[in-house]
């Protein structure tokens, strides 16, 4: 079936009365129509009174002509659908984009357009890694928590509900914005209630294995909760879209609010208005151009002439194939005094990664060290009460001269974070370019946030029996450096590394070295660079 095009005009406004399909067939001959007849018109109506087929190369359509009228400052209007077309438009949302009007019943309620916000850098980075392995569950962030046997069900149910309904980011929808293309977001999304299910042992496994399953993520949710009663106990899986949350939002954030909105009851819930993330991010992408540049020129010139033969241990294994991750973990044998970091002017943070530097330059035998670390973005109060994805991989270089002490040296690196840190904003290239592909990265994980972390909930004890594989499988990272900063306070380190560059012997050796450059830096006076030639 064909379409056909009547076209009528009434002073400034263009009817064009449609019949039939609109399909991928039929679009082309629309799409011309429109264009030859609508311009010049403030306002052109399209009767779809006797369209009996609507497909989603006819919405594409739809949504030209919309932005055609709006280029020429007019508007749209799709006007009478029939009953089939209008569960089309209203299974897609199609009435957040384009006017929709029923005759017989008279304009329905017009929803105010989407507002469209745009990634984060780290967050587009995410998602396109994601869709380079869209069946990879390196998203996945969360676990399966064993609760205590005292908690109330329903109660721990009306808290998790709260704290949904509570942050913007758990309406976050990802989507392609209609006009350019690009995946973008929105914060309107439904966020359904949690309810208590009772499941069979086999019924409790399925679940298990369908939740591991990767996120589908365009006009989806991204979070799944769900509290579940067995035989053998009872249960709450939270598991979030990494490229709307981060590990520090939920260790630090949602298992303690939850924890909170528990012990307190609905009944005495102190109202509170949550930072919102979609504001966050809108106050972030607002940046000049000029700072754009100049922010655009320090990362690459930060990055220059980086090179994996120079700046990464050398790889020791032949014959080297297709990317393979594998995992090297071992306690520190530097023992780190509780008080040490007590009145520094460096971090704990900037202490680990110089020790990784350190590393670093000797393994490769370059007397410069080039690294990404992950920061977890939040620079203030509110920031910290924020739900949502706050972190930033900021690339990092040193260049060791000769007589650099320890104590010189973490000095700078101080100063040199603090210098990478006004330019967070301008991020973008480094991503957009893949100015640090194969860069080594490093990570500092502390307490709750790190692999021996724990949870209250109820306030009891619960217990973290799996967490989602996170295979970071569509990363495909030369070697990022973990260090666990335990509750205890004892230190672990974590190697994930590409096993078809080097062997567990060759991480065993870096690691050591990592140890050695810990060891070496707690004294102040240390000549670091003398480590260097040895």
């Amino acid at each position: 079936m064909d379409i056909s095009i009547t076209k009528k005009i009434d002073g400034e406004t263009l009817t064009l009365c449609l019949a039939g399909r609109l399909d991928k067939l039929t679009g082309p001959t629309f799409d011309a129509e429109f264009r030859a007849s609508s311009p010049g018109f403030q306002e052109t109506v399209l009767d779809i009174s006797e369209l009996g087929y609507l497909s989603s190369a006819g919405l594409r359509s739809l949504i030209m002509a919309n932005n055609q009228m709006k280029k020429q400052g007019g508007v749209l209007t799709v006007k009478n659908p029939t009953p089939d077309v209008m569960d089309v438009f209203e299974m897609t949302n199609f009435g957040r984009l384009i006017r929709i009007v029923k005759d017989e019943e008279g304009a329905p309620e017009v929803e105010k357009p989407l507002q469209y916000y745009p990634l984060r850098p780290i967050q587009r980075w995410l998602v396109d890694t994601h869709f380079q392995k869209a069946n990879s569950t390196m998203m996945n962030i969360g676990a399966l928590v064993r609760l205590d046997a005292s908690v109330d069900m329903e109660r721990m149910a009306d808290a998790l509900n709260d704290i949904l309904s509570s942050y913007d980011i758990f309406r976050c929808r990802l989507l392609f914005h209609p006009e350019t293309g690009e995946v973008c977001q929105r914060f309107d999304g439904e966020v359904e209630r949690v309810f208590v299910e009772t499941l069979s042992d086999e019924a409790f496994e399925k679940r298990k294995r369908d939740l591991k399953e990767p996120y589908s993520i365009i006009d989806r949710p991204l979070y799944r909760v769900h509290l579940m009663k067995t035989p053998s106990g009872q249960y709450i899986y939270a598991d979030f879209y990494h490229a709307t949350v981060d590990g520090t939002a939920v260790a630090l954030i949602f298992w303690r609010e939850l924890d909170k909105r528990y012990v307190r009851g609905a009944e005495n819930a102190v109202a509170r208005k949550t930072p919102s993330y979609a504001e966050y991010v809108l106050a972030e992408s607002k940046i000049s151009p000029e700072e754009l540049a100049e922010g655009h020129a320090y990362w690459r010139k930060t990055l220059e002439d980086f090179d994996e033969k120079k700046h990464l241990p050398p790889a020791d294994v032949e014959n080297a194939g297709a990317w393979k991750k594998n995992e090297f973990e071992t306690p520190l044998k530097t023992v780190i005094a509780k008080d040490f970091f007590r009145g520094k002017d460096f971090t704990e943070n900037t202490f680990f990664m110089a020790a990784a530097m350190l590393a670093m330059a000797k393994s490769s035998g370059v007397r410069e060290s080039v690294m990404s670390w992950v920061h977890n973005g939040r620079m203030n109060a509110s920031e910290r009460r924020l739900m949502g994805l706050m972190l930033n991989q900021i690339p990092i270089r040193w260049d060791f001269g000769d007589g650099l002490t320890a104590g010189a040296f973490l000095r700078g690196l101080e100063a040199r974070i603090a210098e990478g840190m006004k330019y967070v904003k301008s991020l973008d290239v480094v991503y957009n370019e893949g100015l640090e592909d194969l860069c080594a990265t490093f990570i500092l994980q502390k307490g709750v946030t790190g692999r021996r972390g724990g949870a209250r909930l109820g306030g009891a004890e619960a217990v973290y029996e799996e967490m989602p594989e996170n295979e970071w499988s569509a990363a495909e990272n030369t070697l990022d450096v973990e260090l666990n900063a335990h509750t205890d306070g004892t230190y672990s380190l974590v190697l994930n590394y590409d096993a078809s560059r080097y062997s567990a012997d060759a991480m065993r050796r870096f690691s050591q070295t990592v140890d050695e450059m810990i060891g070496a830096l707690t004294d102040a006076e240390r000549d670091v660079t003398e480590l260097l030639k040895a």
